[in-house]
């Protein structure tokens, strides 16, 4: 997403405290020192040294009706105290489209700012991006205190961190009105595209069958595997097997109820691999020694079905195990593999025995090559 940037001050002049006095028309009063210093809870623990040098460094911003002065989700950088005027503060909802949405919509109005109101303290506070735009309804001056003069003692200095108790408070003022309905809500913007995404998923799938049929030369046509093989569908759910039988018959373009070498080379290549029909029919003959060089040879359904079901189970292990081989060595420690094997144990059984029954838990293992023996694949 590229941001707009709010709008630039109209006019920005420095404070000192050399300038303070009764005179409203003056940049800062006594009124406003006060309500600065003790009136607001992010300074009132500021020596009045702190104070000082701070408001030094201040600067007062002009800003002109229809300025935005900040945006939502851009980096914090200030701190916001209206002096004079009217802004209102503005948040879009998650559920607004990002898309369609154009420029100038802010979200919906979730208050309205005058004089001695704030804004840009909830970023400050939990170093997050602003949660809310403001945008100026009538000519607005305000005190702007950069994130990097404000003193370390303040809350709004970046350098401590809001408790749960106050950040609670904070976001009472972003709070969506109620029954709130985004103008611009996402939604689906074209069938044929969503099914086009939904296709191209489809093309991975079985491309990641294939792939993982040429990586591992898994072995089928014998009785123990068939069997191995369907216990592991069974595992899947409902809606897997669903979308696997759909991936078959995508595959299937000639309706034969088998898959061919060119099905599988196309599929194959749609995941930037390729392959001769030399190096095709080697790994076929690998795959299934009854295979005998037969032209008409092609995949079965339930070959298929089978073989998802390994490449999705084993894809799901080594992308795990992949994430603890932090120097991409193929190798993790046998006490991380138990660690998180055991985790996901734990969430369905109460069974506290080690999966990995090894005493040297520091002992490397081939996560691929564990992978397939957690499959009976090895």
């Amino acid at each position: 997403i590229e941001w707009q940037q709010p709008t630039q001050p109209r006019q920005e002049r420095s404070i000192t405290m050399d300038l303070v006095s009764t005179n409203d028309e003056l940049l800062i009063t006594t009124e406003h020192v006060d309500y600065l210093w003790t009136g607001l809870d992010f300074f009132r623990d500021l020596s009045y040294e702190e104070f000082r040098d701070m408001l030094a460094k201040a600067s007062l911003q002009t800003y002109n009706p229809g300025d935005v002065i900040i945006r939502q989700g851009m980096p914090p950088k200030s701190f916001f105290v209206i002096k004079s005027g009217v802004a209102e503060m503005c948040v879009k909802s998650k559920f607004d489209d990002p898309i369609s949405t154009p420029p100038n919509y802010l979200g919906a109005v979730v208050n309205e700012l005058t004089k001695f109101d704030y804004f840009g303290e909830r970023a400050l506070s939990t170093a997050e991006p602003y949660a809310a735009s403001v945008r100026v309804l009538e000519k607005t001056r305000c005190f702007v205190f950069n994130v990097e003069d404000i003193p370390e003692s303040s809350i709004l200095s970046k350098q401590r961190r809001a408790s749960r108790e106050m950040i609670d408070k904070l976001n009472q003022r972003y709070v969506l009105p109620e029954g709130y309905t985004p103008s611009y809500a996402a939604t689906p913007k074209d069938d044929s595209i969503l099914e086009l995404l939904v296709r191209f998923k489809q093309i991975r799938q079985a491309a990641m069958c294939f792939k993982y049929i040429m990586n591992t030369e898994p072995t089928w046509g014998d009785t123990g595997q068939i069997a191995r093989r369907s216990k592991l569908v069974s595992k899947l759910s409902k809606s897997q097997r669903e979308e696997f039988q759909k991936v078959f018959e995508l595959a299937d373009v000639h309706k034969r109820g088998k898959i061919s070498l060119l099905n599988m080379r196309e599929f194959i290549e749609s995941s930037r691999t390729t392959k001769t029909d030399s190096e095709m029919l080697e790994m076929i003959q690998k795959a299934n020694p009854l295979y005998h060089g037969r032209v008409d040879y092609g995949i079965t359904r339930d070959e298929f079905m089978g073989v998802m079901a390994e490449a999705e189970f084993y894809s799901l292990f080594t992308e795990t195990f992949e994430a603890l081989d932090k120097d991409k060595t193929g190798y993790v420690k046998a006490g991380d593999l138990d660690e998180v094997l055991g985790g996901v144990r734990d969430l369905i059984s109460g069974d506290r025995k080690s999966i990995i029954d090894v005493e040297d838990k520091d002992m490397l293992v081939d996560y691929e090559q564990f992978s397939k023996m957690l499959l009976g694949a090895a």
